[in-house]
């Protein structure tokens, strides 16, 4: 993984850039989030009506994706607005166990906010998402912060 996403090293930065590698995979990250987010609202009957629906789907749509050693709390769930945090992440835990230096885990928090953002926005446009806090970029925890807005 490090030969592959090595800012200077790697295979894909030194071809695109640092920036175009990240544009890159906001988009891949983007469509898969749009795919997979319908496909477990779907699997699993998960209504998405409100902020505490998107956020149990984020739930079961990131834990489906990072992995089953991830660790979630919703600290606040009102039909508005919801915050869900996870305190493990099975992808922050590959980057520890490969010793990847917290600026190479960039793509991570991009790639996080595009898969939950453009999935949660496919599924329901009244769904505003956040990403606040980052394990990627040193956070004890990453949050996120969906808001339920009726048109």
């Amino acid at each position: 993984m490090p030969t592959l996403l090595g800012e200077e090293e790697g295979i894909f930065s030194p071809v695109w850039g640092w920036e175009k590698w990240n544009e890159i995979l906001t988009k891949v990250m983007g469509d898969t989030g749009k795919r997979i987010f319908a496909m477990v609202k779907e699997t699993f009957n998960i209504p998405v009506e409100d902020a505490v629906g998107a956020a149990k789907l984020t739930i079961a749509a990131g834990t489906l994706i990072a992995g089953p050693e991830c660790k979630t709390e919703i600290v606040e769930a009102t039909p508005e607005r919801a915050v869900v945090r996870w305190t493990k992440c099975g992808w922050d835990e590959r980057f520890n166990e490969l010793d990847l230096a917290l600026g190479l885990r960039g793509g991570c928090h991009s790639g996080h906010q595009a898969l939950f953002e453009e999935g949660l926005k496919a599924i329901n446009p009244n769904i505003n998402y956040k990403f606040m806090k980052s394990l990627a970029r040193g956070d004890s925890y990453c949050e996120d912060v969906i808001e339920f807005k009726e048109d």
